[in-house]
């Protein structure tokens, strides 16, 4: 009983770090948050304008060899499908093919399929762009 009563004891004496207010206020909580998230769609935008080749995995034969946006949204590209290399226009109404090329334009692979490898070849580039 003696130590019923100190438990209590111990458990309803005030404490200074139970009773201590938060100080950051729930203002500054979710506009914190609201931060973060925009930080977080404002790069799913920066890197969908981009259109980086690389960084979507192509499958079924069709790869993008070389691409150049001539407008805002009008790119010209240089497609392999299946071995043979297509150059193309594309706007945002229709995709229209210019020409097949007859000597293909060669394509540069990295050394390793490493995805890290892949992504520095890909950064040097855009920052490289200038």
């Amino acid at each position: 009983m003696i130590v019923n009563r100190r438990v209590w004891a111990i458990l309803l004496v005030p404490m200074p770090a139970w009773a201590a207010a938060p100080d950051v206020s729930i203002v500054t909580m979710l506009l914190s948050l609201g931060l973060v998230l925009a930080l977080i769609f404002g790069l799913a935008w920066l890197l969908r304008r981009l259109k980086l080749p690389g960084l979507a995995q192509q499958s079924n034969g069709i790869k993008i060899v070389s691409q150049l946006a001539i407008g805002q949204k009008e790119r010209i590209l240089v497609v392999d499908v299946h071995g043979e290399q297509l150059v193309i226009g594309v706007t945002a109404s229709q995709v229209q093919l210019l020409k097949a090329l007859d000597n293909p334009v060669p394509t540069t692979a990295p050394t390793s399929p490493d995805s890290h490898s892949r992504f520095a070849n890909q950064l040097s580039q855009l920052l490289n762009r200038k």
